[in-house]
Formats: C-alpha cells, structure tokens, sequence
C-alpha cells in the first residue's frame, strides 16, 4: 500500500458511467493532478487522471475491463493487457475534481 492516496471524484457524467463499479463516485488514481494522453483515434490530446489499478478490487478492475471491451468492440485479453502496461485512462471531463492526503500538495 502506498504512503499518500490521491482518488478522483466522477462528476454526474462519470457517475453514469461508472458509478455501478464506484457507487461512492471516489475513483483511486496515481496523482491528483491530470496528464495529457491521446486516446483512441483522436488526435488531440486530453487530460486525464491515471487509474491507480493496484488499489481496485479484482471486481472493480473486471468490470472495466469488461465496460471497455464491450463499448469498443476489442477482445477482453487485448483492453486487459494495454491497462495493466500503460495503466486505465479517466478522462477528467468525468470528474468533478481530486483530492490526495498527501500534506505536500496543501504546504
């Protein structure tokens, strides 16, 4: 377990989509401050928060997987694989903002 949490909070957009697999809307993530990613076919980059995987159940990781797999149409092993080596995307227009425990970021 890490020394500092950071999670993001999934706005009423992300709660559609996601709040089955985070009923509380609060998602862990790698920092609480977003990172630039081209996703898809898209060109142009957006801002995302990095899913921190080791913090989610092995339920809440399946459900993703399988979300994901299915919406794109792609092979479970193959959406399975690109998460666990490059992590899950959150795009931040699904949340409503970040928080951390981290005193460094309040200092």
């Amino acid at each position: 377990m890490r020394r500092f949490r950071h999670w993001a909070y999934l706005n009423e957009e992300g709660k559609k989509l996601y709040g089955e697999i985070f009923p509380d809307g609060q998602v862990p993530v790698l920092s609480m401050i977003p990172q630039m990613a081209n996703l898809g076919e898209s060109e142009t980059p957006e801002r995302v928060y990095i899913v921190y995987i080791e913090e989610l159940s092995s339920d809440q990781f399946k459900a993703i997987v399988d979300l994901i797999a299915e919406k794109f149409k792609a092979p479970r092993s193959i959406i399975e694989a690109e998460f666990k080596n490059n992590g899950i995307p959150l795009r931040e227009k699904l949340v409503s903002g970040a928080g951390t425990n981290h005193p460094g970021f309040f200092v």
